[in-house]
This record gives C-alpha cells, sequence and structure tokens, in this order.
C-alpha cells in the first residue's frame, strides 16, 4: 500500500510541477521567456543544501565542503543571468537532522532518478523540501549512481549531489541550472556541458530559459 501511495503522490507531484511551470512561463514570466537574453533587471533566484547523515548519524561532507561551490554558482549566475543566488533561509547550507532511509543516501541518475519519485525517496526528498515552487533544495547524499549530481528539471524543486559534487566547483550551479530548465549541450566551454571539465559560457537562449523558471523571481 505504502508503494500504491508514494507513486500516487509523486504523479501528483510532477503534474503540479508541470501546471505550475507552464504558468510562471507563459504569464507571470512572459516578459523573460521572450526577452530573458536582454539580462534585465536583476533576479533573484533562491537556493537551500541539506546535507544528509549516513546509518551512523554522521553528516556525509562538512558545510564548509561547499563553500567553493556556492561562491562559484554565486558568480556564475550573477554574470550569466543576472540572477542573485540567495539563501532561502538564513544560512545555504544546513545538516538535515532526520536520519534518511538507505535508498535515500544511495541514489539514483539520469532516467533513474525519475522512477524513485514515485518511490520512497521521492516522498522523501518531497518532505524535507525548503519550500514549495519558489526555491531549490539541494540535497548532499552519499552516492549517485554514475553521477555526481542530478536534477530532473522542473519536475520538481529539487536537486541531489554526491560528496565529489558538493565539492566541485561547478557542479552546483550546472545541477541548478537544469532546475530551472536548462539541458544539456555540446559546447565544452559551456555550463550545461556534462563532465566537470565544463566552463561557465552561456548562449543567449539560455538567458531566456533561465530567467523564465519559476525558481527565478523578482522577490
Amino acid at each position: 500500500m505504502e508503494k500504491i501511495w508514494n507513486g500516487i503522490k509523486g504523479s501528483i507531484r510532477i503534474a503540479v510541477r508541470i501546471i505550475a511551470e507552464t504558468f510562471h512561463r507563459l504569464v507571470i514570466n512572459i516578459f523573460d521567456t521572450l526577452f530573458g537574453f536582454l539580462n534585465w533587471p536583476e533576479k533573484k533566484l533562491r537556493v537551500n543544501i541539506f546535507i544528509l547523515q549516513d546509518l551512523q548519524a554522521d553528516p556525509v561532507v562538512s558545510p564548509a565542503d561547499l563553500d567553493s561551490a556556492i561562491e562559484y554558482a554565486k558568480r556564475s549566475f550573477k554574470k550569466n543571468f543576472n540572477t542573485r543566488l540567495l539563501p532561502n533561509k538564513e544560512i545555504f547550507v544546513d545538516v538535515l537532522k532526520k536520519v534518511p532511509p538507505h535508498e535515500v543516501l544511495y541514489t539514483k541518475g539520469s532516467i533513474g532518478a525519475l522512477g524513485e519519485e514515485f518511490r520512497i525517496t521521492g516522498s522523501f526528498f518531497a518532505s524535507n523540501l525548503s519550500g514549495v515552487f519558489y526555491p531549490i533544495t539541494a540535497f548532499v547524499v552519499l552516492d549517485i549512481d554514475h553521477a555526481s549530481g542530478c536534477s530532473l528539471g522542473p519536475l520538481t524543486d529539487y536537486i541531489t549531489l554526491d560528496p565529489d559534487g558538493a565539492k566541485n566547483d561547478s557542479t552546483l550551479a550546472h545541477e541548478i541550472a537544469h532546475a530551472c530548465g536548462l539541458w544539456h549541450v555540446r559546447s565544452k566551454s559551456n555550463l550545461l556541458w556534462r563532465t566537470s571539465s565544463r566552463g561557465n559560457k552561456i548562449k543567449w537562449w539560455q538567458k531566456n530559459i533561465f530567467r523564465g523558471s519559476r525558481h527565478v523571481t523578482y522577490w
């Protein structure tokens, strides 16, 4: 019964977020959807990062391990999208006090992550979000299968990082950009290049997509 209920909740969450994203892009953020390449005026994006504890109740990384990634994301979003990265609460990083199930600590990447949204993993992340629709919540887990970070794009309000992804300069910014609707591109100098050898450039049309996201606001 719990599996069925998790599947129903996952389906509802995804449907609601598709509707919310469409409404924001076509109504609330229509100016940026059409003219985001102008990069004006400044917008804001709020993020909170929760470090999970392992089964021995030890944080999987130290909050200080994310300092470099946060500073990189701040610089990248301001330079590329004229968007200021802010914490949704008082600080960017906190340790989630609740010890998660094994399935949450060892997650999947790519299409496997979509399947997990309908299971206990998706329900756990959804129940521990920093907020609904506007902020993005990043969860640092122990391992992501074949990836150091993962995002389901606009289908959810969270991203995941493993310890390597949390300590890498650009992975946090890369996954947040996915959450705001951007997809992988074939340019190694671009922020959306799929490996950590990526650069920090973007194309003009990526500004429209990023700034039109429901996560990127004027308030």
